[in-house]
């Protein structure tokens, strides 16, 4: 379709359309060339007199509003134009799980243990934090998201888990709540009580997530065959165990799947919290890494050319040099975008020289220009202490791809990494903190600072808090603080002990501390002997060419 105007938006293509509404790829511009991709969701013209339709997508953007959380598509705005009702929500550069599960086996490359424990863990990330959520007065609003399906969670091509679509969630107290009795949603992936048209709590949402982790971790459908017998299906709770649909899965991921698909709501997990503390739990004992960086690789290798192609063609269409625009220069999102698809064509990671301190991140927003902002942080941390370009070449960056063949110290103490066993409510808080210091690190670090020195407050065994303010002390120059917050980092020995060993070394160099430093980074070997940036910078240091 050639480029429409729509206010201020400019809507460029049609991305999707349903049985209610149209999804459209849109436009923001503005002064001076500023630009911004969007999705925009619009009620298709012959229902726009459908006064029920009409107030249910008026509370779901009411309700989205309300949702800012990095694992939940943010809604930008929402209004009525040219007798249509439109919500305008950030535009993702990505796959759903539906189209990921399906590349997946074309390719034969299913989904990893670490990735889908990963996906499962943002996945409750955000609907916990949903439903918790209050409005402006502090009022639960006691949110449901009804449709947990693979249509519904979106990967980035970043790695960014993202849950979409509250469409016919409800908070209490809007004007088209559900009525007792009546079914919404996916059959294939609701809780039993949902499918029988019961009541229902937020313990319903947590039934579909254990879905698609069992899903993830089989490579089959939970239940299938028409829609009838689905629903017959889900309501009995009759599927294959997850103990004959795939063998050989840690004993913790068959107790976790039965107690996140209990039939009684009682034996669920209580909350979403509950939930991710147990998946992140076994990730620790399992001596995994996910992040968002490793999901981002394995989303290139699954859609690289699709995402070649999509990031072009997108490019291209955004000069829209007919729309009588004063300046056509690029925005945010399509600089971000020419990155992804810079880094694609480029060579691999390996072939790439550069050390750096890094924040440790389950990447979100930083996605896959970490590479270009951690450069930057290395030259401005370094720059007193200038190195030769062989001495640039021995160096890496600090690993966050889970490593193989790892030995891990024995921790001193139970680790808190991932709010690992019985998650407190201040220890979710103190997460929920520390992901929101994430997206700001480096874009507002005084901010993120704050944010990290409250989640220490709240739980004073977050490895994740101690760690990013470890760097943000670092770039700013206050080695003896950011030594230690990665002292601290240490002692609570999180999974990748070994970058914050590398991190507490190099700002102890910085300090003239070289004994020091050096038996740091001869423990960070010891513990991962794969960590070639913590042996090179060994090696260095013993005068070792």
């Amino acid at each position: 379709m050639n480029p429409i105007r729509f206010g201020k938006y400019l809507l460029m293509e049609i991305i999707a359309t349903g049985g209610v509404a149209q999804l459209f790829l849109g436009k923001i511009t503005g002064v001076q060339g500023f630009e911004k991709l969007v999705a925009i969701k619009m009620i298709l013209p012959h229902l726009s007199g459908e006064k029920e339709l009409v107030n249910a997508f008026i509370d779901e953007a009411k309700l989205a509003a309300l949702l800012t959380h990095p694992n939940i598509v943010q809604i930008h705005d929402f209004g009525l134009m040219e007798n249509s009702y439109f919500i305008a929500m950030e535009y993702i550069f990505g796959k759903d799980l539906r189209h990921i599960f399906q590349k997946a086996r074309e390719k034969e490359a299913p989904l990893s243990l670490d990735h889908a424990l990963y996906i499962t863990s943002r996945i409750c990330a955000g609907l916990g934090y949903a439903h918790k959520l209050t409005d402006l007065q502090g009022k639960p609003q006691h949110v449901i998201h009804r449709d947990i399906s693979p249509q519904n969670i979106l990967i980035t091509y970043a790695g960014e888990v993202k849950i979409v679509d509250f469409g016919i969630a409800k908070a209490a107290g809007q004007s088209s709540t559900t009525q007792h009795g009546s079914i919404k949603g996916k059959v294939a992936y609701m809780s039993p009580e949902q499918a029988s048209g019961e009541k229902i709590d937020h313990r319903s949402d947590i039934f579909s997530t254990g879905i698609l982790l069992y899903e993830m971790l089989t490579q089959k459908r939970m239940f299938s065959g028409d829609t009838m017998e689905i629903l017959d299906k889900v309501r009995k709770r009759d599927f294959e165990p997850a103990e004959r649909a795939v063998e050989n899965l840690p004993p913790k991921l068959y107790k976790i799947l039965d107690r996140a698909l209990a039939k009684d709501v009682n034996q669920r997990y209580q909350s979403c919290g509950e939930m991710q503390g147990a998946v992140e739990e076994c990730m620790f004992e399992l001596s995994l890494r996910p992040d968002a960086q490793g999901l981002g690789e394995y989303m290139k290798k699954l859609f690289g050319e699709e995402m070649e192609a999509e990031g072009e063609r997108i490019c291209n269409e955004s000069t829209c040099e007919n729309v009588g625009q004063e300046d056509d220069g690029l925005g945010q999102d399509l600089q971000f975008m020419e990155q992804i698809l810079e880094k694609a064509k480029a060579v691999s990671a390996e072939e790439e020289t550069a050390t750096w301190i890094q924040p440790k991140v389950f990447y979100g927003a930083l996605g896959a220009s970490v590479l270009l902002i951690a450069v930057l942080v290395w030259a401005l941390l370094f720059r007193g202490t200038p190195m030769n370009a062989a001495d640039k070449g021995t160096l890496q960056a600090a690993s966050v791809q889970p490593a193989t063949n790892t030995v891990t110290e024995t921790p001193p103490g139970k680790s808190t990494f991932f709010g690992w066993g019985q998650q407190t409510d201040k220890a979710a808080q103190a997460k929920g903190l520390v992901d929101k210091a994430t997206v700001l690190i480096e874009k507002n670090p005084g901010e993120a600072k704050s944010l990290l020195q409250k989640a220490v407050e709240l739980d004073p065994k977050s490895a994740d808090a101690y760690f990013n303010l470890g760097y943000i002390y670092a770039v700013g120059r206050n080695y003896p603080k950011a030594e230690e917050m990665y002292s601290q980092t240490v002692k609570l020995s999180p999974p990748y002990l070994d970058e914050a060993l590398f991190n507490l070394a190099l700002v102890q160099e910085k300090q003239g501390k070289k004994k020091q430093s050096m038996e740091s980074l001869e423990r960070a070997v010891k513990i991962n002997p794969q960590n070639e940036m913590a042996q090179k910078l060994l090696k260095k240091l013993r005068g070792i060419s």
